[in-house]
């Protein structure tokens, strides 16, 4: 799933995401989500910006889809029934967009995108549109310089995306494993043991007697970020429930190369517990081991998980695959980060009278929700981020037909409106209303009454995600190569359609697997190559590695791998040490494992014995082992050098996740080649312009780099 918010001006810069999501799209107490002034119901989040110059600021599809509805701006802004407390803009666009976010049919999921308030629309009803694409410009909304945007889905997709249909994420069980992205999260139930110290990150328990034991549940946030490994504890709330706080700051590991040192960690702990490291992998990496149908689990208590993490009244170390504790991910939405289903409001009209809500607003003093008080709450900055995490169910407020029935409590005096409207004033609302409802007209294939997320909260959420579906590889195959012979020219002989690549990514043949999509998402997912940046490099090599995933074994008559044969130079260095050597170990898989040696090594790593020749030739037959022989090489690819005492030592930091994370540039594109391919065969003719399009296919730049333009879409 590829992601980006409607307006893309502002420069990304050293922000993090959350920071510069929050510097494009800033809470307000007017036009937020999900309620706005007089306890109203709001779908959306309206999105304020200054136009500068002769053209309005873009506004951009957020993701692939298609378009389902436009509506053509009125020339009437600056009048009545729009310009009701202010000039307003109608225009209007509705996007479809199917995605995945996981494996099975339960990561294939569907929601709109609604944008509102346009000045220009630039699409046509039934048009396919990529993420980026410009869409319209803003407009105006009372006034001002804004655009409103909504997120919806229906009840079938809000239990795919979530996970669940009501209530709290259950922590009796571990979440799911077949969508699980982002952070990691584990609950630690109370009776949870934390010690002063660990002999070693394999000893089955803490040095001496436990320092504390919870009394009360505890949940610890595990992230992984350039290298670092970050953790933090939450606990609820002693003077409120249902809001969870932070136990002081988040804590580092102390290697402060964490992440990219998984692959040594992980057989390190594999060798001490007899098991095979991509399991132990994946204890590190999610907590549990989730490709079951590939490697053994590993039972909780059986094999520790250690790391110091704050509690209530310290710092300590504790075992988070101790029995007991529970695993999940950001893709459950975790109640303790804030996530909640709201589904609570019992009457039909637009007026919020959500239980949950209210309490939220008024807090636990008891007193009445007045409009002082609503309008305090709105502009609290907590009160603020506890609602943004809200999901609500309710109707759709563009529903013509449905006006009177959603705000006639706008003309009776309540707690929350003090000054009820006049017919008359009413009249003007209503018109005004209608100017700007097209439910009916639209035709969506989504009940009325739907889901609504806020759309800041969805982008930082699902920008989280990494998973690539078929649709998201395909676009981030360059579909052209250069032509070596002229600048600035495509080689039209090389071409591929978007048909080649679906049927590389999916039926098998001689030289691939079958269902390779669904594994190269699952290798990504499992070697942590889920940003931008990591994925554009990935892509950018098995283009030339894979011939844009063509073939997944090295090809050529017998005699070509002679060169392989013990002996020779190249058979040496590949430790072939019998006859046949050079042809049994050829090169398969996405990055292309070759030699006895490599095949051994890997073997090691899975504990299969890939020396047996029925075995060598599964990384070509099983899709799982095409791709996971690459993901091992990613991450355990050590660069040396000679040092001046003529002594092999280490580049650089393991994995090449270290070398794909410095940068974006040509010189970084190279060094990540040099980690596959020290000659960087055809780095200019294939890898670097490969890495290009995928890198602006992924990023949030609106314009791509000098000299190139994105082939074949």
């Amino acid at each position: 799933m590829i992601i980006s918010p409607p307006i893309l001006k502002t420069p990304q810069g050293n922000a993090s995401d959350e920071q510069w999501l929050a510097n494009l799209m800033p809470f307000s107490s007017r036009g937020g989500f999900p309620i706005a002034s007089r306890m109203a119901w709001h779908g959306g989040q309206h999105i304020e910006h200054t136009d500068t110059g002769a053209q309005g600021e873009p506004v951009r599809a957020i993701a692939d889809g298609t378009v389902v509805y436009k509506r053509t701006p009125s020339p009437d802004a600056d009048k009545k029934p729009l310009a009701y407390q202010g000039e307003t803009d109608n225009g209007c666009v509705v996007i479809k967009h199917s995605t995945e976010i996981g494996e099975g049919p339960d990561g294939q999921i569907e929601y709109y995108s609604i944008y509102m308030h346009l000045k220009e629309v630039f699409v046509k009803n039934k048009q396919p549109v990529n993420r980026k694409d410009s869409l319209g410009s803003v407009g105006s909304c009372n006034g001002k310089n804004a655009i409103h945007l909504e997120i919806i889905c229906d009840d079938a997709n809000l239990k795919k995306i979530v996970g669940r249909s009501s209530g709290k994420l259950d922590i009796s069980a571990d979440g799911r494993d077949k969508i699980i992205y982002g952070d990691m999260h584990f609950y630690l139930p109370p009776g949870t043991s934390f010690f002063t110290a660990i002999a070693s990150p394999q000893a089955p328990t803490g040095s001496g007697a436990p320092v504390h034991t919870s009394a009360v549940p505890l949940f610890v946030t595990m992230r992984f970020e350039r290298g670092k490994c970050l953790l933090t504890t939450r606990q609820e709330d002693p003077q409120q429930a249902g809001l969870y706080i932070e136990l002081d700051q988040p804590l580092a590991d102390s290697d402060d190369k964490y992440e990219y040192n998984l692959y040594s960690k992980a057989a390190t702990l594999g060798d001490a517990f007899h098991i095979a490291p991509s399991a132990a992998y994946e204890l590190l990496r999610f907590g549990r081991v989730i490709n079951t149908e590939n490697e053994t689990p590993i039972a909780a208590g059986a094999i520790p998980h250690w790391h110091k993490v704050n509690y209530p009244s310290g710092q300590a170390w504790v075992d988070l695959n101790a029995a007991g504790v529970k695993k999940f991910s950001d893709a459950d939405f975790p109640h303790w980060l804030g996530w909640a289903l709201i589904d609570d409001d019992p009457t039909p009209d637009s007026q919020c009278n959500s239980p949950t809500l209210e309490k939220w607003i008024v807090g636990n003093s008891g007193s009445k929700l007045t409009a002082g008080a609503l309008t305090a709450a709105l502009g609290d900055a907590k009160i603020q981020s506890r609602l943004s995490h809200a999901i609500c169910k309710f109707p759709t407020e563009w529903e013509k037909g449905q006006i009177d029935t959603r705000y006639d409590w706008l003309k009776k005096k309540s707690d929350v409106l003090n000054e009820p409207m006049t017919e008359e004033q009413y009249a003007d609302f209503k018109a005004y209303v209608e100017a700007l409802s097209f439910w009916e007209e639209a035709g969506l294939e989504l009940n009325s009454n739907h889901w609504h997320f806020h759309p800041r909260l969805f982008f930082s959420h699902f920008r989280r995600c990494g998973w690539m579906g078929k649709d998201d590889i395909s676009r981030l195959i360059r579909k052209t190569l250069p032509n070596p012979s002229v600048i600035n020219r495509e080689d039209q002989n090389s071409a591929l359609t978007k048909g080649n690549i679906y049927e590389y990514l999916s039926t098998a043949d001689e030289k691939r697997p079958a269902q390779l999509y669904l594994n190269i998402s699952t290798v990504m997912r499992k070697y942590l190559i889920v940003t931008p940046l990591r994925i554009s490099h990935l892509i950018s090599q098995l283009a030339e590695e894979t011939g844009r995933l063509k073939a997944m074994v090295e090809g050529g008559p017998d005699s070509y791998f002679d060169k392989y044969e013990p002996g020779t130079d190249q058979g040496k260095k590949l430790g072939n040490t019998a006859k046949g050597d050079g042809k049994k170990f050829k090169g398969r898989g996405l990055i292309q494992l070759t030699g006895r040696e490599n095949y051994i090594r890997y073997g090691k790593y899975r504990r299969i014995d890939f020396s047996i020749e029925n075995q060598s030739q599964t990384l070509l037959t099983s899709a799982y082992k095409t791709c996971d022989a690459a993901g091992y090489f990613w991450a355990s690819k050590q660069r040396n050098k000679i040092n001046e005492k003529k002594k092999m030592v280490p580049l650089g930091d393991l994995g090449i996740n270290s070398w794909a994370d410095k940068g974006a540039d040509l010189e970084s594109s190279k060094q990540v080649t040099k980690c596959i391919n020290t000659a960087a065969h055809h780095f200019n003719e294939v890898r670097w312009p490969c890495f290009q399009h995928a890198w602006y296919a992924s990023n949030d730049e609106t314009a791509p780099p000098k000299n190139f333009r994105p082939i074949g879409e």
